[in-house]
């Protein structure tokens, strides 16, 4: 069994599918369209802004919800790390972001982060664009540089200095990151997690060309994963981890993209909020949020605390995730105040990234099946061989020892069915039937039947 169908099973995640008719359309288990997988109609026409994104994505011929997964992690990327959330439970809330993209090859997973470029760029030298993840430490060393400063003696020295505060960042075959995370002593997986909730990166080093930690809070990630289904319960494989939890699930196909392209809409136009400054000073701004939002997530906070409420593991940073998706798409509007909307909007979001996760699953469940029944059809067959091969090697010895037998002429007149018994093993007659014998000897010309008894034939078993 494999690793992610273990760890689901394990944590009761995996889950009955629905009846075909009500999970799939046209039968198609590679792709998402399924009811509940794809964001509704009504969504994308409730903004002008999320409207443009959806009507870009389908002017290329790309998913709505993969493009979206693009733009947030974008935006994510663009907005200064000392924009946050308010404290609402815990500490204040990071807006680093990161999605998990599920779909088939060549459904266009690429080239949506291409289009979601264009809709967003990232301008300036403390962004980097477009990086390749390789590692928890290489990822944590990009928002680092080696620059000149002076020592206390005088002397032009290059010391380690934090140069970058933003990452966008894209892996286009998850698979890639999985089998990355999970070599002995890989600390990409715990960097991704700490890096989504802001939490202090690195460690400081008495080296200065080591040095590497980033104080939380000082920088932004927005991260975006291609997956395709059968590679994707590997990220679900580390739910005890946390790993899961922490990204948003959208698909990479759309039922909804019209054969009649659209207008080209153009990029947006959105420019991320201006930092709250005086000097050199950096003062931090938080979203504004409304009083029945903080009351909701204050509740449900509070309702887990006490032990009144459990949620499922893999919903376990679910109201996180959707502040920071209602954050995010008040920013996309070009506003830091959280609306009732914005938090409608998110939610949402939300119940289509967990309609997209137990697709996965189910998906992980269904191939799982697959390959025991595979393998419980391969050993039967296995089996099968075995025991023919058995049977064949006691039919034939029984076969050579009836002919040898009656050859040897010790029955008089000839020899019964009783005698011919006898000549043979009990071991090869639990493998073999005495018929099956009988007849190979007769085939071979050792022996021929006479009424009730049998005679030597023209020739005889080695």
């Amino acid at each position: 069994m494999s690793d992610a169908a273990t760890e689901a099973r394990r944590l009761e995640l995996i889950k009955p599918a629905p009846a075909e008719e009500d999970h799939l359309v046209d039968g198609d288990e590679d792709h998402l369209v399924h009811h509940g997988a794809h964001l509704p109609s009504d969504w994308w026409e409730s903004r002008s802004v999320l409207a443009h994104v959806r009507q870009a994505a389908h002017h290329r011929a790309r998913s709505g919800d993969a493009l979206l997964a693009f733009v947030l992690a974008r935006v994510a990327a663009a907005t200064p790390p000392s924009v946050a959330l308010p404290a609402v439970v815990g500490s204040r809330g990071s807006l680093n972001f990161a999605a998990a993209l599920i779909g088939p090859p060549g459904v266009g997973k690429s080239s949506s982060k291409r289009l979601g470029s264009e809709l967003v760029p990232l301008e300036g030298d403390a962004i980097i664009d477009d990086l390749p993840v390789g590692s928890g430490e290489g990822l944590i060393e990009s928002y680092f540089e080696l620059v000149d400063e002076v020592d206390d003696a005088g002397k032009l020295v290059k010391v380690k200095r934090q140069t970058r505060e933003a990452v966008f960042a894209y892996v286009d075959e998850g698979q890639a990151l999985a089998e990355i995370g999970g070599r002995k002593g890989s600390t990409l997986l715990p960097t991704l997690r700490s890096a989504w909730t802001g939490d202090t990166l690195g460690q400081a080093n008495a080296s200065q060309e080591r040095n590497r930690r980033l104080p939380a809070s000082a920088y932004r990630l927005g991260l975006v994963v291609g997956y395709q289904p059968d590679h994707a319960a590997a990220l679900l494989a580390d739910a005890a981890g946390g790993t899961p939890q922490r990204f948003l699930w959208l698909s990479a196909d759309d039922p909804s993209v019209p054969y009649d392209p659209p207008p080209w809409p153009g990029p947006l136009d959105w420019h991320p909020p201006e930092r709250r400054s005086y000097g050199e000073h950096t003062f931090d701004q938080e979203l504004t949020l409304p009083e029945e939002v903080v009351a909701e997530v204050r509740s449900a906070a509070i309702a887990r605390t006490r032990g009144e409420a459990q949620v499922d593991t893999l919903d376990a940073h679910h109201d996180l995730g959707r502040l920071k998706v209602a954050g995010l798409l008040a920013l996309l509007d070009s506003r830091i105040e959280v609306t009732v909307e914005d938090w409608q909007l998110a939610g949402e979001v939300m119940t289509t990234s967990s309609s997209v996760r137990q697709h996965v699953l189910d998906h992980a469940a269904a191939t799982e099946h697959a390959r025991e029944e595979a393998g419980h059809r391969a050993a039967i067959r296995r089996e099968y061989a075995i025991g023919r091969a058995k049977a064949f090697g006691a039919g034939r010895r029984m076969a050579e020892a009836i002919g040898r037998h009656v050859h040897r002429g010790k029955c008089e007149g000839g020899c019964r069915r009783r005698c011919l018994t006898q000549a043979t093993r009990s071991t090869d007659r639990k493998e073999a039937t005495l018929e099956e014998a009988i007849g190979e000897a007769e085939a071979e010309g050792w022996i021929f039947a006479d009424g009730d008894l049998w005679r030597p034939g023209e020739t005889r078993p080695a």
